[in-house]
């Protein structure tokens, strides 16, 4: 999920006592279950849409309409066991840096560990201290905040955005990219924006 010049760019900005963002607009683990065996995905029962796995609680969510289920030990399409996790939410991205950079102090902040009342508050007073080395977010950082000592924004999975049903998926997607962008450099040093695309 992070490219190698964007971890050396975070190690590069860790060593330097400086602040990183990343974002991803997928909260959860993973957005997809998939069976190796038959290609069986888990849909929610009332959208019909992939539900995404979020490990914590040990469940799947629909983040349509909020339908919630266990996770399955067998497949129920052809009673497999070869059940695998694919692609990167928020919480196995923070799993993934923890790994690479592990005296790190990461944060993430998506809806789900916002839900608390003052949570996000607590969150914001964390980083503008110099608390946390490494933020994880969702579009809920795209704007409003001002994060004096993030030198290193880096966009995660940015062609998600352009392969979208919705014709106006590209332009939202570069709505979020500048707006992503401007977290960076906003006091005295400069920023440097990375963005992952399998398109640059």
């Amino acid at each position: 999920a992070v490219s190698m010049p964007l971890l050396e760019a975070i190690r590069d900005r860790l060593d330097k006592k400086e602040q990183v963002l990343l974002f991803l607009n997928r909260r959860g683990y993973a957005p997809v279950l998939m069976c190796h065996d038959c290609g069986w995905v888990y849909k929610c029962p009332r959208c019909d849409i992939q539900m995404t796995w979020h490990k914590h609680n040990g469940k799947l969510c629909c983040h349509h309409c909020s339908h919630q289920e266990k996770r399955r030990a067998k497949c129920p399409g052809c009673d497999g066991s070869n059940i695998a996790e694919i692609g990167h939410g928020t919480q196995r991205l923070t799993e993934t840096l923890a790994g690479h950079f592990p005296g790190a102090s990461i944060l993430r902040i998506d809806r789900d560990t916002t839900r608390r009342k003052g949570a996000m508050q607590t969150m914001m007073e964390d980083v503008k201290k110099g608390d946390v080395d490494i933020l994880i977010g969702t579009q809920m950082l795209a704007k409003g905040h001002h994060f004096p000592g993030v030198t290193l924004v880096g966009i995660i999975d940015a062609d998600r955005g352009l392969y979208s049903v919705d014709y106006r998926a590209s332009e939202r997607m570069g709505q979020i990219i500048m707006q992503v962008g401007g977290r960076a450099g906003r006091a005295d040093k400069p920023g440097t924006v990375l963005i992952q695309s399998y398109h640059p």
